[in-house]
């Protein structure tokens, strides 16, 4: 019996515990209804609202979506040539004479008297966990992801200069023991040797390459491809394929376009770094690769294996718009360098002529060959994308594998953090590609550090220059601004010039780098989207930037997607922007402004061919709330359901190997009297669904099958309860060893009564 006692007790000190920290005896508050009225249906909503911004960093590209796993394949990486690689044998050297192509002309020489071997280990990871702490024995583990029973295809340019023996290749970990032997004796001249390897196990591990013999050789452009990745052996995608988990989750967040990079290499310190999307596309072997420096101080080698074609083709197969961004023909990394000189130049400790000379430096100038032949190089893009066989880079995509057009509709302009020499270069750029393409629509780009009052006052001055544009702003801020910006356009001028937001992200100040996405920050999103698609008349695109990461390997905190070499996890800012972006209408629906509870953001839309109202509401508060939803005018409501996201704590995140805490559910309302009844919980995402008319609610969209949802529970509070456990426990050994000596002790007493 007293053990029960004790039992209970302890359960009772926990649950009081838990109740204290999780605010759920948090009474539900009454706010007021939300009315929707067919007669407030309003403009249309734009269809291109939600998309997401790629960047080649934080190993998302390369390493991430690329599905070749050896990293620094072509040697180009101009830092260490080697790096990524682990050689063994008596002589080898980098060597670019004679290399392979001009775009790669590094190459591998190895001299052999005996045994050796080298050993490729991967996109490694290098930062110890949710750090920026560089973990110099981890950067050399090697990290290439082997499934079992699956096959490899490897590939590699040998030369052989006198080299007789024999070659191996190899998955090298724990449970692979078959090597694959091959040979180079009639690779008199550059030759491709190709051979299929199988994995018997499920391991991170290496390419190991082994040699016994004589002489010397020469390795370039070495792959090691997973046959079962996406795309992989179609006519379509015949250069690359990509990570089919990283795809399939990308296709699930719907996004109605892609931005990214089309050419220009990362982090241009002088002109002729610039890059073309030329060099992206056709024969892997041949397309420039570039040296990488982020800014967290690592170094990389952009392989531009996702050239301009797979970026058009990947958007194709996801059914969303692309938008290749493409350098206004200024370097990227001078921004702090140019304001200096620009500063001299004013002050007149420049002279007109030093002026000019260094912006010669930094940019093309109109009306110079240079200049004409950059405009040139973006024209033939656009005839790349689009233009038929008959025309020269329309053949060059037939020859590619793309016979139909990609239908290209859209192209940015971007690095504007140079002011008057970035509108100097946008006006001609942006004539030129109206004058032959007139159909095309140009985004030009606002720096993100520029003012909401700066950025309109850009926005009306391109009223009277440009027709077919948009203005291009960007949002990515620390924990706490975005919410600053929910309204941000709600006074923008609305003709003329329509306005995408070109990247949006909020770096928390909750959780440290993965846990930084978190429900606090999914919660600030979905604050700032609610906003944009309440002007939604004015804003037609918003970006998500970025949506992929490796772990330990990331150069922000704001991925959508972390990943390592064998899975993947999704954050909470995921799981918001898949909720958005699957559940928005053609049109919004104005709403009576009597409904206004701080910290509670809304968004009202609705499908008027589809027949069903998608209420968006997001509470920013711990405090959960009971609202009358009231739908009038919109005949035969039926079968309405939520799905949502609700925490009680802002740190609630999902973590690589543990339990899934963090995902949306979904449930069933009732409706009666055209008024559904919703319970608006904490810290939520919510998205309430009222399907109209002939719509059954069949057809919504479905949330993608999830692991067990396990509460979430912070670190802290689990510290609390092991110490009210210890306690509990302590004391209720104290208490029994009480009641055993005072029954021990009257049990001595009557043995001396006796």
């Amino acid at each position: 019996m007293k053990k029960v006692i004790s039992l209970v007790l302890v359960v009772m000190m926990i649950m009081s515990v838990l109740v204290a920290f999780t605010g759920s005896s948090v009474s539900e508050k009454i706010i007021p209804s939300l009315n929707i009225s067919s007669d407030n249906i309003s403009y249309e909503v734009s269809d291109s609202l939600y998309g997401i911004s790629f960047e080649n960093t934080g190993n998302a590209v390369d390493g991430g979506l690329v599905s070749n796993l050896v990293n620094n394949n072509s040697f180009e990486y101009s830092n260490n040539p080697v790096a990524a690689w682990k050689i063994s044998t008596e002589t080898y050297s980098v060597m670019s004479e004679e290399g392979l192509n001009e775009n790669n002309t590094n190459y591998l020489s190895v001299t052999v008297d005996g045994q050796g071997k080298i050993e490729n280990t991967g996109y490694s990871e290098f930062y110890n966990y949710k750090s920026y702490q560089v973990n110099s024995k981890k950067a050399t583990e090697p990290d290439m992801p082997f499934k079992a029973k699956e096959i490899y295809r490897f590939s590699a340019y040998f030369k052989n200069v006198d080299y007789e023996g024999t070659l191996t290749a190899s998955l090298n970990a724990d449970g692979n023991k078959e090597k694959y032997q091959f040979n180079i004796d009639t690779c008199d001249e550059w030759t491709y040797v190709s051979l299929e390897i199988k994995s018997d196990v499920t391991a991170d591990g290496s390419l190991l390459l082994t040699f016994e013999g004589e002489g010397s050789f020469y390795m370039d452009y070495v792959t090691l491809v997973p046959m079962s990745s996406y795309g992989y052996g179609s006519d379509e995608w015949q250069y690359v394929s990509l990570r089919s988990d990283l795809v399939k989750s990308i296709h699930t967040l719907s996004p109605s376009f892609i931005r990214f990079s089309a050419g220009e290499f990362d982090k241009s310190t002088n002109i002729e770094e610039l890059g073309s999307w030329k060099d992206t596309i056709g024969p892997l072997e041949a397309r420039k690769q570039s040296f990488v420096h982020t800014s967290k101080n690592v170094f990389s080698v952009n392989s531009n294996l996702m050239g301009l074609y797979e970026y058009l083709l990947l958007c194709q197969d996801l059914d969303c718009l692309a938008i290749p961004v493409i350098n206004c023909g200024i370097v990227t990394e001078n921004v702090s360098n140019y304001e200096k000189e620009k500063g001299k130049y004013k002050n007149g400790s420049v002279t007109e002529e030093d002026w000019q000379n260094y912006l010669d430096g930094i940019s093309y100038r109109p009306e110079t060959e240079e200049f004409e032949n950059y405009v040139q190089d973006i024209l033939d893009l656009i005839e790349y994308a689009n233009g038929d066989e008959s025309t020269v880079w329309g053949a060059k995509r037939v020859e590619d594998g793309h016979k139909d057009s990609f239908n290209l509709q859209y192209i940015a302009i971007g690095n504007s953090s140079y002011d008057e020499l970035y509108w100097r270069n946008f006006d001609v750029i942006y004539n030129r590609i109206q004058e032959k393409y007139p159909e095309i629509k140009v985004i030009t780009y606002i720096d993100g550090d520029t003012s909401p009052e700066k950025a309109e006052e850009i926005r009306l001055n391109a009223n009277g220059l440009y027709n077919n544009l948009i203005v291009e702003e960007n949002a990515c801020v620390k924990g706490g601004k975005l919410f600053n910006k929910v309204e941000n356009f709600d006074d923008y001028e609305r003709s003329g010039v329509q306005v995408a937001v070109s990247s949006y992200s909020v770096n928390t100040t909750v959780g440290d780098t993965l846990t930084k996405n978190n429900i606090w920050s999914a919660i600030e999103n979905a604050a700032f989207l609610t906003g944009l698609e309440k002007n939604s008349d004015l804003v037609k695109m918003a970006s998500y930037e970025t949506p992929l990461a490796k772990i330990n390997a990331q150069s922000k905190d704001t991925s959508l997607i972390w990943f390592n070499s064998q899975g993947t996890t999704m954050t909470p800012d995921y799981y918001m922007q898949m909720l958005f972006a699957n559940n928005v209408g053609t049109n919004y629906v104005s709403m009576e402004d009597e409904f206004d509870v701080e910290g509670v953001y809304r968004s009202v839309t609705v499908d008027t061919t589809e027949k069903v109202i998608f209420v968006k509401l997001v509470n920013s508060t711990k405090t959960p709330y009971k609202i009358n939803i009231n739908v009038d005018g919109f005949k035969n409501v039926n079968n309405p359901s939520a799905q949502y996201m609700s925490e009680n704590f802002k740190s609630a995140c999902n973590e690589p190997n543990e339990d899934l805490h963090v995902a949306p559910v979904q449930t069933e309302l009732t409706v009666k009297d055209n008024t559904i009844a919703y319970d608006l919980g904490s810290y939520s995402v919510n998205v309430i669904r009222i399907p109209y008319d002939t719509n059954d609610g069949t057809n919504l969209f479905e949330l993608p099958k999830t692991d067990l949802i396990v509460p979430f529970i912070p670190s802290f509070v689990g510290v609390v309860i092991s110490c009210v456990l210890v306690v509990s426990v302590l004391g209720t050994g104290a208490v029994i060893l009480l009641v055993r000596l005072k029954h021990h002790k009257r049990v001595k007493d009557k043995q001396k009564n006796k």
